[in-house]
């Protein structure tokens, strides 16, 4: 408890603004808190990541160690880990070996209740829906235009496609997403404050009616029962790394389907009261940097003072880049330079890295006149990143010239078109016949100045994951989630529920002795 009480007296917490979980855990009442954002914003990002990630969050957790160790006021705030990537294969999110957030044992399991209180209130929705169908109530929704979807905080392949049987005449198909991805994790990282999550839940279209007229939340009349329950989940969480730095892990929607990035409400509570903020944003930056630049920022009010791209060399080994010049790379870092943004490359060793690669690439990036430095924090803690954490902190003083690309006013087509062209370098797409009716219906209707959230493979930019000759990216629908304030524009086959892989991590975790093993 005493590493937590001093991150709470660093931060000028007052004693009634905040409770324990447990011995190494407080949740904040941050309302008094968020008033003046002081602080210099850190965004985290990298290229397309492996199977086991590409290491920003040990990155961003050794960055904030190494600015904290060279004198400055940091502060970290990051996704809260799903179920489904710690009991499937990706693991744990909690950073590794010196660069690390404790305890992570609690961080990764069940933590302080929040994902299960996004999933109960989620499920809640769906239980008045289906209920609302079987009394035949005024609402008269239509049991096969249930927008609405239950989630669950698993992998689980079963529940993509399940049949409800809601009576023994009446009976709907039903397709469950990982907490992550739903609508409601979305909403609540998005949310401002508990006014906002109030008016987005009233806001958020459920259904359609029989007559196909839009059903909203706030007629179901439960919007009282969803804030009781997300009551304490909005709080951000508050935890320390190894190296005591406070760190606040709240939401964790993923960056293929969702937006990819912890809460609005942690974010602004640690501008408020750092000198520094580290944020991260899911997977490459063909995913999580333009969600974050273009929907998480859609106001203007969340621009980087800096973007740290994130490389490893078993990454771009992965990609072939030391025999295509870097190519992959470079279309990464060409991401943020085109929004003129303060950027440094961070190159995350790992024990066993080719000298001779290593090389290659600081020569290369010297060459291009890309600005990097090494983070050494997973071997050496925080004085590994301190070099990493005095770069960054000048390239924060450094004016910048913020360059919008999208405009809310442009139409839907336009906006696709952008993202596609300069994320994905593709010179064309096409809209399917389904995707172009709903966007027609869009164009029509007070949300056709939303932003896009363009939901896509992780495992390359283009979304060509097979690398098919004549590969044409196809917007197969649209979808609007208008709590959230965004339209879901659907590319290739990502699946919202993801599946387990043949031999799951879950194989391996075990509590011997009253302590969790086997966390990876």
């Amino acid at each position: 408890m005493e590493k937590i009480l001093k991150a709470l007296d660093m931060l000028k917490i007052n004693e009634n603004d905040y409770e324990f979980y447990g011995k190494n855990i407080a949740k904040i009442n941050y309302e008094k808190y968020i008033n003046n954002k002081k602080g210099k914003l850190i965004l985290m990002t990298s290229i397309n990541p492996t199977p086991a990630g590409e290491g920003k969050t040990t990155t961003a957790i050794g960055l904030a160690d190494g600015l904290n160790y060279i004198g400055k006021k940091a502060i970290l705030a990051l996704r809260e880990p799903s179920l489904g990537p710690v009991f499937g294969r990706k693991g744990t999110a909690t950073g590794g070996g010196e660069s690390e957030v404790i305890p992570m044992d609690e961080i990764n399991l069940h933590f302080t209740g929040d994902i299960h209180a996004i999933t109960t209130a989620n499920n809640l929705i769906s239980a008045q829906i289906d209920s609302e169908i079987y009394w035949n109530t005024d609402l008269k929704i239509a049991p096969n235009n249930v927008v609405w979807k239950r989630c669950l905080d698993l992998n689980d392949r079963a529940l993509r496609k399940a049949e409800i049987k809601i009576s023994s005449k009446i009976s709907r198909t039903e397709e469950f997403t990982i907490t992550a991805a739903s609508n409601m994790m979305t909403i609540l990282s998005l949310s401002k404050s508990l006014d906002d999550l109030r008016n987005r839940l009233d806001e958020s279209l459920v259904a359609y009616n029989t007559q196909g007229k839009e059903v909203y939340l706030k007629e179901l009349n439960i919007t009282g029962s969803l804030m009781a329950i997300l009551k304490n989940a909005i709080k951000p969480n508050l935890v320390v790394t190894k190296y005591d730095t406070p760190t606040l892990v709240h939401c964790g929607p993923f960056a293929n389907i969702a937006t990819g990035t912890n809460s609005i409400i942690s974010t602004n509570l640690g501008l408020s009261l750092g000198d520094y903020c580290i944020v991260e944003s899911g997977f490459g930056s063909d995913l999580g940097f333009e969600k974050y630049i273009n929907v998480v920022n859609q106001d203007n009010d969340l621009i980087p003072d800096c973007t740290v791209m994130v490389v490893t060399l078993r990454a771009l080994n992965l990609h072939k880049d030391f025999n295509n010049n870097f190519d992959h790379l470079e279309k990464h870092l060409k991401h943020v330079t085109q929004y003129n943004l303060n950027l440094v490359v961070a190159i995350n060793f790992i024990e066993g890295d080719d000298e001779d690669q290593l090389n290659k690439l600081k020569n290369w990036l010297d060459e291009n006149n890309y600005i990097w430095e090494m983070n050494e924090a997973y071997t050496k803690g925080a004085k590994g990143a301190d070099k990493l954490a005095s770069k960054v902190a000048e390239l924060c003083d450094k004016k910048q010239d913020f360059k919008k690309l999208i405009d809310s006013n442009e139409t839907i087509e336009n906006k696709i078109e952008k993202v596609v062209k300069n994320f994905y370098y593709l010179n064309d797409f096409k809209i399917s016949e389904k995707a172009q009716t709903k966007i027609d219906q869009i164009k029509n209707s007070k949300y056709s100045n939303l932003p896009i959230c363009m939901v896509k493979s992780s495992n390359s930019i283009d979304g060509n994951d097979l690398k098919q000759d004549g590969y044409e990216m196809i917007i197969k629908d649209i979808n609007v989630n208008s709590g959230a304030k965004f339209i879901l524009a659907y590319t290739n086959n990502v699946m919202s529920m993801p599946g387990l892989n043949k031999e799951p991590n879950s194989k391996d975790i075990d509590l011997e002795n009253g302590i969790v093993t086997g966390l990876k």
